[in-house]
């Protein structure tokens, strides 16, 4: 039995239990109130941010629609030509032509640099801050409507609705269409932009393609023209530099980019941090001599564009195959037709670009269970010889002239799937089939204005052949164009013609 002492004691103990339960219970009461607080502060803030960017957007944005209106200045436009001369037929290779047996030096005239990556966002200066247009997360109540974005299904928000259409080409009839964008929601755009770069792992080339896709959600029915100033519209508020060209009746897209642009015209014009060169993105391959554009910049800075392809952009798979023959034997090739359409569209960039992007998965899955099987066991001789006869038999070949009208160079992907292709496209591939399925080293041999061809480093160092010398070390000649030809051996009627050398970037064997 207990004594009054213990049961005093058993009292107190529980008074101060339950005297604890009730502190506790205080303590989480008034850390959710402190978080609810701080949730709410952080909300408020977020949103006078956001109304401080879009204040100081539309300030910009009214300030360029005055530039705008002012008489555009006339540029006379440059090309850098960059195409072959006319090869009606592939060469043949004659087993009667003397063969090398030795080292035969094919002289080498310049070492072109590698196209850089993708480089960091430009910096602002302080004394006009860029906004910063950091995502925001979506929320599940918006309203959200289909688009396409190459075969790729995605959603962004119902942010579109009416908005006045161009009147005309004029300078005040263009402002006026810059005005009526800046009074849509552009934040949610750029919202929706942000994202979609995320979801859809876009570069800039990308992101500048999206462009289009937008101005269909969020402005269907509109024109070509309204299309091109939406773009620059959109890529000014990302930071990117671009201006509205005009050229008679037709709108068009000026980008500025790092990445050298052949067979497109250009014009350079100084801006405040210097020279800025301005391409015209020219889709319908129009003959221009000149352009009308405003000399004005739209805000403090900007970054121009770079085309190299890091990454390739997350598509929706729409399979098709491929059917190939080389030597009585079908190769059946797998590839995504979206990232076939995404390539079209490129501008003609550096050749080393082509042969350094990656290769799309399904493709490259494809190629590997066809061709491994046919190399594996064999020496790097071997096996080089392999691939470069069955680039150069495989495919039919015909000049970009007489196939499109105009010169233009094909992703490893797209001469997978066309009907023809000539030097230029064969290299690229051969360059992939050998640095991805050998992982050896590639580079590209341009015979200036004639001739695109390749060149392998191989391990033996007794492996001879007309060869050119990279870094110290030698790379033989190995010319998908040159029909039968093996590795080391250089289309005779080049002769001595310099070359030069087009690096590529390192990569490892795909697995």
């Amino acid at each position: 039995m207990k004594t009054k002492k213990q049961v005093v004691a058993a009292a107190l103990c529980a008074l101060a239990l339950s005297g604890g339960d009730v502190f506790a219970q205080s303590m989480a009461e008034d850390m959710a109130r402190f978080r609810r607080e701080q949730l709410a502060s952080m909300r408020e803030f977020v949103k006078e941010r956001q109304t401080d960017m879009a204040h100081y957007r539309d300030s910009i944005n009214a300030q360029y629609a005055d530039f705008l209106k002012k008489t555009w200045g006339s540029f006379n436009l440059l090309r850098q030509e960059r195409s072959f001369a006319p090869m009606p037929e592939p060469p043949v290779y004659d087993p009667s032509d003397s063969v090398p047996v030795a080292d035969v030096p094919v002289p080498v005239v310049g070492v072109e640099p590698l196209p850089q990556p993708k480089p960091d966002p430009v910096t602002v200066t302080p004394d006009q801050p860029k906004p910063d247009l950091k995502p925001v997360p979506v929320v599940e109540s918006k309203k959200m409507i289909p688009a396409d974005f190459y075969g790729t299904r995605v959603q962004v928000s119902a942010a579109g609705g009416s908005c006045r259409h161009l009147s005309g080409v004029s300078e005040q009839a263009v402002a006026d269409y810059w005005t009526a964008l800046s009074a849509m929601p552009v934040s949610l755009w750029l919202d929706d932009v942000q994202r979609l770069i995320d979801e859809l792992q876009l570069d800039d080339w990308g992101v500048c393609q999206l462009m289009g896709t937008l101005f269909k959600a969020y402005l269907p029915g509109g024109t070509e023209n309204e299309s091109v100033i939406f773009k620059v519209f959109m890529l000014n508020q990302l930071g990117y530099k671009a201006k509205i060209g005009r050229s008679q009746s037709d709108l068009l897209l000026l980008l500025a980019t790092e990445t050298n642009l052949a067979n497109t015209s250009f014009f350079n014009i100084t801006e405040r941090n210097g020279l800025v060169r301005y391409y015209v993105i020219n889709p319908h391959h129009r003959v221009l001599s000149k352009v009308q554009t405003s000399a004005s910049e739209y805000g403090n800075d900007g970054r121009v564009m770079n085309l190299a392809v890091n990454r390739l952009p997350n598509l929706s798979n729409d399979i098709e195959t491929q059917q190939l023959t080389f030597e009585n034997r079908l190769y059946q090739i797998d590839y995504n037709r979206n990232r076939v359409k995404y390539y079209e569209s490129y501008p003609c960039v550096d050749f080393s670009i082509y042969a350094s992007a990656p290769i799309d998965r399904v493709t490259f899955g494809s190629l590997k269970e066809q061709l491994m099987p046919q190399i594996a066991g064999k020496s790097q001789e071997e096996a080089v010889n392999f691939l470069l006869h069955w680039v150069q038999s495989s495919f039919r070949y015909k000049t970009d002239d007489d196939q499109y009208g105009y010169e233009k160079w094909n992703f490893a992907e797209e001469t997978i799937v066309s009907a023809y292709c000539d030097c230029d496209d064969r290299a690229v591939l051969f360059a992939q089939l050998v640095r991805n399925l050998l992982g050896m080293k590639v580079v590209l041999v341009y015979y200036t204005g004639v001739h695109l061809a390749t060149a392998v480093h191989f391990d033996n160092p007794r492996t001879t052949g007309s060869n050119v010398e990279v870094d110290g070390e030698k790379y033989l000649i190995c010319d998908p164009t040159y029909i039968g030809a093996d590795i080391g051996m250089a289309m005779t009627n080049l002769g001595n013609t310099g070359v030069k050398i087009l690096p590529l970037q390192a990569v490892e064997p795909q697995r």
